[in-house]
């Protein structure tokens, strides 16, 4: 390692010998890296060559001729904890008064370093303003408490330390509440857990920050400041001491990486950068191998750290609060009760007698008066895991305890992901280690397979026993379930064989048998989880990807599911897997979908699935109630059946009343104008999206024109519905929302209104200019699928489509269907993610089905044009 001083111009610094130095210097310390230097070395490093690099500069603004100044690092520049590209945080400190002439030098000081890209904070205060602003914030008062003099006068320097080390500023009590409610808010942000699939190495719950703020409070309350401090004040055992070295060693070291990779100061790991990065670290592999080993490692020090940190935060609370710990008490045999915490009386327990881990986490369930674990009994479960060889379902009575812990609705909510937290369930479920931080490489899931799993677990008992408005059709649906317990082995076990490749809803499914079977469930009751496993994805499938408005898709629904039993089963689970994706992946429109093919299904299983809806009674009934307010407002009811006259029968399914009336007056109102298009909007309030309807007179492309603009207005198509009149006109409506899901502002209607009619009426439409897909999507590898589903007796060719979300998709689908001169009655857009899957129902111009041969030149042109939309 060279000397950090080699790297600085004899000269004085500027703009460009600045830059080049920091790029040399940065360069080397990558060589260094990269040959297997420490990153505690190299840290350190950088931090002797940023002061030495700022005392010169110091001196350059001749900020020394005041010699009462200081000039200090703080915060992780302080604590000589600089990655290639941390901030840098200075405080410039006087002890009274700061002359206005030293402010009128530090400014081109601070342009210098800003000029030099350096991520630098800065501060100029006296000693009294920064304990004032200190008192004031607790993150202040932290940094104050990590500094060191690069510069200046010491008296002023020390004469600042001294005042943070007052008894009066930021008491140890007071300090350690404030830093544990900093600690939560973060984690809650973070969603409160280690299993982010693209985490953020400073801030997420396990991560560095969770280290720093041990430390922090130690050293407030102890006066410890490294972690071999924290073992010798028995906060940590000999083991936990190595543990915790070692996972700060290698998040020091990926957070270099990651440095090094993005060249900015940037902690997130981003799936761009995970590869890189895995590589860089030397992991090996084909595919995604690489990525999901390091992700492993990432995840299992995490966990660990997050362990650690919850040991010594308790010892500590202990420590400083001895006067207000409560007596233990005794619960029963083998369990005290440590106020709120649950403790063993033998904490050799868990390994003697393995089935009283299970009745530990069934007794946090069965007292609402417990919130955690206590410190001594986590370390048991940790020494536990260490020693125990079998799996713990091989014991009869730990499978009967865990019945009960399945039976327990509360167990749900507290025992199931405590006993994730603490690798519990891989020490009991087979292959639950296989998806334990198991990677999902796409855009729709936000959690590891196993953490996504314990959410939905969660799920179940929140939208079955907590009030939320959105969620009133699931309480009322799980109410009728006669074992909820069933649905909530299911969901254990619904993604159980992801990573094994093949379809893992088809592999879990026999897991989850043979689990049932073993735990004594009756034959019924083991096939239906089983079933459960197999069909999770299918409502879902059905409900986005299919026209639920077409009696015949709700009856083969119907059909498959057989009972309204297994729907029950099937919606539940449904609800709760997707809203354990992501934040977003929940709106008004895929309720109302979800809702809206439950009810049709349930009646269509009432009714009997052998007696199919009679269609021509379901028209009359339609239009029967869609009468009723046109003749309020005053149309004559022989003008509106002369309208009807004119639209096919399947219209008057398709629609609901409440939209056959709101289409038919205003047509009978644009009469008069009938050369140009009418262009309707309105605001769907039970699916949130803006409805879009278009009367004009048919044509080629006008489903590629509206999608072209919409797209071209950052809009999402999310249905349609295409039809068309006797007389040849178009009837189509379409289901759309901006980017953030949110309904189409009416500020914004008159200009779309304005571009649609423009594009239906041109006679030489050129569609806009379709934008790259951005270089995030080409990270993911979607294979396009273009699939012609079973033709359906006198109805439509129905074609899917899956491939990679590129933008202008629907234009470039619909060029094609154009080129073949096709009808489309219907399109179902489905995003997930980096993912489009759609479905649309066609024929041919005369209303013939496609023959086979043009299905196989339809399939190749869209697989070209969207294959040419991936470049």
């Amino acid at each position: 390692m060279k000397n950090a001083a080699a790297f600085l111009p004899a000269d004085p610094i500027t703009m460009e010998n600045g830059r080049a130095a920091i790029k040399d210097q940065l360069q080397h310390m990558a060589e260094l890296f990269f040959e297997g230097t420490p990153v505690a070395a190299l840290v350190q490093f950088r931090t002797e060559f940023t002061d030495l690099l700022l005392r010169k500069i110091w001196q350059q603004f001749h900020l020394d001729e005041f010699p009462e100044l200081a000039l200090v690092a703080v915060g992780g520049y302080g604590r000589g904890d600089l990655q290639p590209h941390s901030d840098i945080d200075i405080l410039i400190v006087a002890p009274e008064v700061i002359p206005d002439e030293v402010k009128s030098r530090i400014s081109p000081m601070t342009g210098l370093l800003w000029d030099l890209k350096l991520d630098v904070g800065q501060a100029v205060r006296t000693v009294e303003e920064c304990i004032s602003e200190g008192r004031k914030d607790v993150t202040v008062a932290t940094n104050l408490m990590e500094t060191r003099l690069v510069t200046g006068n010491a008296a002023t320097y020390e004469r600042l330390n001294a005042a943070v080390r007052e008894p009066d500023f930021w008491p140890p009590q007071e300090f350690f509440k404030a830093k544990i409610a900093e600690q939560n808010n973060r984690y809650h942000y973070y969603k409160d857990t280690v299993y982010m699939l693209e985490p953020d190495l400073k801030n997420n719950p396990g991560c560095i920050r969770d280290i720093q703020t041990m430390l922090w409070i130690a050293e407030k309350a102890l006066g410890i400041k490294t972690i071999r401090d924290m073992r010798k004040n028995k906060l940590l055992s000999r083991i936990e001491y190595y543990e915790l070295s070692s996972c700060q060693d290698f998040l020091w070291r990926l957070r270099f990486a990651l440095h090094l990779t993005v060249s900015k100061p940037d902690n997130r790991l981003t799936f761009d950068r995970q590869r890189a990065i895995a590589e860089n670290l030397g992991y090996t592999g084909e595919g995604n191998a690489p990525v999901e080993v390091l992700m492993k490692r990432f995840y299992q020090t995490t966990h660990t750290v997050h362990e650690l940190n919850k040991i010594v935060t308790q010892l500590i609370r202990m420590r400083l609060f001895s006067s207000e710990i409560p007596r233990r008490t005794v619960h029963c045999q083998p369990f005290i009760f440590r106020g709120s915490l649950i403790d063993v009386l033998d904490h050799n327990i868990f390994i003697k007698k393995p089935e009283i881990i299970l009745e530990l986490f069934l007794t946090l369930a069965e007292h609402d008066e417990l919130t955690g674990i206590y410190v001594e009994c986590i370390r048991s479960l940790r020494e536990a895991r260490r020693h125990i060889r079998f799996l713990l379902s091989e014991k009869k009575e730990c499978r009967e305890l865990f019945k009960r812990l399945v039976a327990n609705p509360k167990s749900l909510k507290v025992a199931f992901p405590l006993m994730h937290e603490h690798h519990i369930l891989g020490m009991y479920i087979p292959r639950w280690n296989e998806i334990r931080g198991l990677m999902q490489f796409d855009m729709f899931h936000q959690y590891t397979v196993d953490e996504h799993t314990i959410r939905v677990l969660e799920n179940i008992y929140r939208f079955a026993y907590e009030a939320d408005p959105r969620f009133t059709l699931f309480r009322q649906v799980y109410s009728e379930i006669d074992k909820p317990e069933l649905l909530s082995v299911a969901a254990l076990f619904h993604d159980i064989a992801k990573g094994r490749g093949g379809h893992h809803a088809a592999l879990g499914a026999p897991d989850a048998l043979y689990f049932c079977k073993l735990h004594g469930y009756n034959r019924f009751e083991s096939k239906l989880v089983s079933w459960i496993v197999r069909m999770h994805l299918y409502m879902s499938i059905v409900a986005q990807r299919r026209d639920i408005s077409d009696p015949d898709v709700v009856a083969e629904f119907a059909a498959e599911i057989g009972d309204e039993t297994f729907l029950n089963y099937l919606y539940c689970m449904t609800v709760a897997d997707i809203n354990a994706t992501n934040d977003n992946e929940w709106n008004s429109y895929k309720d109302s979908l979800f809702r809206t093919l439950y009810f049709s299904a349930r009646d269509a299983m009432r009714k009997g699935l052998e007696n199919p809806p009679d269609l021509n009674l379901h028209i009359r009934e339609n239009q029967k109630r869609a009468l009723v307010p046109l003749v309020k407002i005053g149309l004559s009811p022989s003008l509106v059946r002369k309208i009807w006259a004119n639209f096919k029968p399947e219209y008057f399914i398709r629609y609901q009343p409440e939209q056959i009336a709101w289409h038919t007056s205003n047509i009978i109102a644009h009469r008069n104008e009938a050369h140009e298009p009418l262009i309707l909007f309105a605001q769907n309030q039970n699916t949130k999206c803006t409805d879009l309807f278009v009367y004009t007179k048919d044509s080629d492309g006008i489903f590629a024109r509206v999608c072209a603009v919409l797209g071209s207005k950052k809009l999402n198509i999310m249905a349609a519905t295409i039809s068309n009149t006797n007389e040849n006109y178009a009837l189509d409506t379409f289901s759309f929302t901006q980017n953030d899901g949110a309904p189409l502002p009416a500020d914004r209607m008159s200009s779309l209104r304005k571009a649609l009619s423009g594009a239906l009426q041109s006679a030489d439409y050129k569609a806009p200019e379709i934008t790259a897909h951005s270089e995030r999507l080409g990270l993911f590898r979607i294979p396009t699928l273009v699939t012609f589903l079973k033709d359906r007796e006198h109805g439509t060719s129905e074609l899917e489509i899956s491939t990679l979300d590129i933008p202008g998709i629907l234009a470039r689908i619909s060029s094609v269907f154009q080129k073949h001169r096709l009808s489309l009655h219907a399109a179902r857009i489905t995003t997930t993610g980096e993912r489009a899957d759609d479905f649309f129902s066609l024929t041919n111009s005369d209303g013939s089905l496609l023959t086979e041969e043009q299905k196989n030149a339809i399939q190749k042109d869209i697989t070209e044009i969207l294959a040419h939309g991936k470049e």
